[in-house]
């Protein structure tokens, strides 16, 4: 089994890149307390506590699990409390010690996701959970670079799977959506996000494969802004249904 992702370079600029508008933050966190109130929550893959911290916050009992001690530094910094470092694949919890367990743009990076939903629906005993991002835009700069460096012969395929794909292999029993939200970003931002290589795709990318891919961005998009419509969806799945997407999943090669 290949070895799991490790994010801690990239801890210090992870929410940075990867946080919303606080309009759609403060919509998202109205939908998620309305629904955990009163609940116990793990998450797997807690990171930098984008999340958990929130949740936390408004009164949610959230435990963490992760892998990487950077990330959860940061999430630490920002208050994150009650976090357990451990693999997802093999959790050190009793059986059913939580009424709901979420999982949030992670799966994709592990290569036995199946054993971490396995593991997931022995500890839990209500429902699981995730959150999917749904962008609506014409272009996409990060879309452009991933064919730019594929063209130029490197590809890469996240070794497990995406959340985002869970709904097409077992339907969820509640998805609830959250906005659309209309953005304006500057193209420059993006592409500086792209150049410090900050998601895990470009990690292995060769240099000078992604310093041509970069120098192609700002020709074509620098100094521009880009238009583009967010859309978010809270997805349940009755925690009992894990196997059945675990086994519904087309193995990879």
């Amino acid at each position: 089994m290949p070895p799991r992702l490790s994010f801690d370079h990239v801890a210090p600029i992870y929410d940075e890149t990867r946080g919303f508008t606080p309009r759609m933050m403060a919509r998202l966190l109205a939908v998620l307390v309305d629904q955990l109130q009163g609940k116990r929550v793990l998450e797997v893959g807690v990171g930098t506590g984008r999340y958990a911290v929130p949740l936390q916050k408004s009164g949610i009992r959230v435990v963490g699990i992760d892998i990487s001690r950077k990330m959860v530094e940061v999430g630490l910094a920002k208050g994150l409390r009650e976090v357990v470092f451990a693999d997802g694949a093999r959790l050190p919890i009793a059986s059913k010690s939580f009424d709901v367990a979420m999982t949030i743009h992670v799966l994709h990076l592990i290569p036995d996701w199946r054993d971490v939903l396995i593991e997931i629906a022995r500890v839990t005993r209500e429902s699981y959970m995730t959150i999917v991002e749904r962008t609506y835009r014409a272009d996409s700069i990060k879309r452009e670079y991933d064919q730019l460096v594929r063209e130029a012969g490197y590809s890469w395929t996240a070794p497990g799977l995406h959340e985002r794909e869970m709904p097409d292999l077992v339907r969820p029993e509640i998805v609830m959506p959250v906005g659309p939200f209309q953005e304006t970003v500057l193209a420059d931002a993006i592409i500086a996000e792209l150049d410090g290589r900050s998601y895990s795709s470009q990690w292995a990318v060769p240099e000078e494969i992604h310093r041509s891919a970069i120098s192609a961005l700002r020709h074509e998009w620098g100094g521009k802004e880009l238009h583009r419509s967010h859309g978010l969806e809270v997805l349940f799945w009755q925690v009992d249904r894990l196997p059945e997407i675990a086994r519904s999943a087309p193995q990879k090669s």
